[in-house]
């Protein structure tokens, strides 16, 4: 596992995805920061999230967790506690998917949200029938916690 995830970390740390930082926490490299900046276009623009991967000893044959360290309104992930819808990253994982992987996702879908995933009902709710009130206070809580 110690040679796949170096390989991966000097891989995303060379080529990182875009709006993207990534390092391992206090030299553990089961322990991974991601610092993404909002992408251009969507309700967090502007904003600084922080995601925090935690990789089992199994990896990469059971899929890692991934939580947003920062808060952040969006209907695949947890108001209280950060946690991403897991059906999102880890249903069909398997040895061929990585980290770079699952970062692509969690962008893309910062991007398009997937309201048929969602975890927290009320903002799927939300951005399906007043989609113009989601953004606004998606947009709020960029301001109020991702600066």
């Amino acid at each position: 596992m110690q040679a796949r995830l170096n390989k991966e970390l000097a891989d995303l740390s060379a080529n990182p995805p875009e709006n993207c930082a990534v390092s391992i926490v206090d030299n553990d490299i089961s322990r991974w920061r991601v610092d993404i900046s909002g992408p251009a276009g969507s309700p967090y623009e502007g904003g600084h999230f922080i995601l925090s991967i935690t990789l089992p000893q199994q990896y990469p044959f059971k899929p890692p967790e991934a939580k947003f360290d920062t808060k952040i309104y969006h209907p695949n992930v947890m108001k209280d506690s950060g946690e991403i819808c897991k059906d999102m990253y880890q249903t069909g994982w398997g040895p061929v998917k990585n980290i770079r992987w699952v970062i692509e996702l969690i962008l893309s879908f910062l991007i398009n949200p997937a309201p048929e995933h969602s975890v927290e009902a009320d903002i799927s709710r939300q951005m399906l029938d007043n989609h113009d009130a989601y953004v606004q206070t998606a947009r709020q809580w960029v301001q109020q916690y991702a600066r």
